[in-house]
């Protein structure tokens, strides 16, 4: 296994007890990686995340238009955890930390007849089959040319302003970012501002929201469809562009595609014809909505804000509470 993260972390886990595991993680430690902590309800279904972790919970979103125009999304009850991401990193990485080497960077992959190795900096290991969740510049990515249709930045900046607010807040304008969104996320004793885009900077930030004096983080976030299952060899996470369009977001998505690759890997068939019942599995229940938020992303990218301000205004009397963050019904938005 290629990567510690949270999704590496529990597709280990989902192997602990069928199969001998060992994950590299190039990075010495974990809880660094600037991916902001909003995950939806939709994360009980696979973990329980202490309540340590929780920082806050939220009902829903407000999204504003360039000029002033508001869409709400909202659930009767919590609709949202806003966790501490990095302790979240670790306490995934603490169910399989034996299995796990830090400082470990894979730097190549050769698949043979009856197994895949993998150099690392320390040395060559062996295995029957590699899994990549080691992030958008994967090892893998790079060496079957799953290249993502975009790579977007994600920028986080946190400050020391307490927010207890019931909602986040999202602010689109294409003349300021023209292929993405600012945001800010209330973390009760803390508020999360960011930024995802092309072009994104700190700058942007900085004069959107005002702010000085903040942690600053970044991480690259692809975009696309790719192939995800070569012989011996499977892509997942942002590795495999598992991502959300519409935000960026990829844990449960991520954690979905693993199920779907223990069930695949159960038959023991490794090969490439084998392993296609892993991207068949996640594709089920991800490729629509993947598809369809790709669709809508080119179509808000060509949009200029007149366009996005008539857009809120239809939507803005919309029935639109208790849509699914991660898999919302998009073909019943009255677009």
């Amino acid at each position: 296994m290629v990567g510690a993260g949270p999704v590496g972390s529990y597709m280990a886990s989902l192997l602990k007890g069928s199969m001998d595991v060992a994950v590299i993680e190039k990075a010495p430690s974990l809880g660094h990686k600037a991916c902001s902590g909003l995950v939806s309800t939709n994360l009980d279904g696979f973990v329980k995340v202490p309540k340590e972790l929780i920082e806050h919970r939220v009902r829903g979103a407000v999204m504003h238009s360039p000029g002033g125009s508001e869409i709400e999304l909202k659930k009767e009850g919590t609709a949202a955890y806003v966790i501490d991401r990095p302790g979240f990193d670790r306490w995934m990485a603490s169910g399989v930390k034996g299995m796990i080497s830090f400082s470990t960077e894979a730097k190549g992959i050769t698949v043979k007849e009856d197994q895949v190795e993998v150099r690392t900096g320390k040395g060559r290991m062996e295995s029957r089959v590699m899994i990549d969740c080691g992030g958008a510049n994967s090892i893998g990515a790079r060496r079957y040319g799953a290249v993502p249709g975009e790579l977007l930045t994600g920028l986080t900046a946190m400050a020391k302003e307490p927010d207890s607010s019931d909602h986040v807040e999202m602010w689109y304008d294409a003349q300021k970012l023209g292929d993405g969104f600012f945001w800010k996320i209330p973390r009760g004793s803390r508020t999360e501002y960011g930024m995802l885009g092309s072009r994104a900077s700190f700058g942007q930030i900085e004069g959107f929201f005002g702010i000085k004096g903040y942690e600053k983080a970044a991480a690259p976030i692809p975009m696309g469809m790719v192939k995800t299952y070569y012989d011996r060899v499977l892509l997942m996470g942002d590795a495999a562009c598992q991502v959300k369009p519409w935000s960026g977001g990829g844990i449960i998505y991520g954690f979905t595609a693993a199920q779907a690759a223990a069930r695949a890997l159960e038959k023991g068939d490794f090969s490439e014809a084998g392993l296609k019942a892993y991207e068949d599995g996640w594709k089920e229940k991800l490729s629509r909505p993947i598809t369809m938020g790709l669709m809508l992303r080119e179509f808000l990218k060509d949009m200029d804000n007149d366009g996005l301000e008539a857009i809120f205004k239809k939507l803005g009397g919309a029935e639109l509470n208790g849509l699914d963050m991660d898999f919302p019904l998009l073909n019943n938005l009255p677009l």
